[in-house]
């Protein structure tokens, strides 16, 4: 499994990305503790994390390779991924994940949850 970012997202993201920083492409399912508490919905709903190694739980127990590095996602979320993934930026600059068999998540949000400084 690999995840590109596009040049525009990379643009984005790079800048807040430092030796520190852990990427976790969080399905928003409720578990782990960059999740609101699952609502009632069908919807796929995926969370771009930037954070530190500390704020990482158990959950996330499994990484994909990416543009920017290691990427964590909570192992059972590879049933909601394909194996090849995109995040690129749409006109409404909403982050947009995609894979062979569509849009997987056409608004993801990035949190950045690393200390300011």
């Amino acid at each position: 499994m690999y995840l590109t970012f596009s040049d525009t997202a990379q643009k984005r993201i790079k800048p807040l990305v430092t030796t520190d920083t852990r990427i976790a492409l969080d399905l928003d399912d409720g578990v782990g503790p960059f999740s609101d508490a699952a609502t009632c919905t069908f919807d796929v709903a995926f969370n771009l994390v930037l954070c530190q190694d500390s704020d990482l739980s158990d959950d996330f127990n499994v990484t994909i390779d990416s543009d920017l590095g290691p990427v964590y996602i909570k192992d059972y979320t590879t049933e909601q991924l394909d194996s090849a993934l995109n995040l690129d930026v749409d006109r409404y600059l909403r982050y947009k994940l995609t894979g062979p068999s569509g849009i997987l998540d056409p608004n993801v949000t990035l949190r950045n949850l690393q200390p300011v400084g």
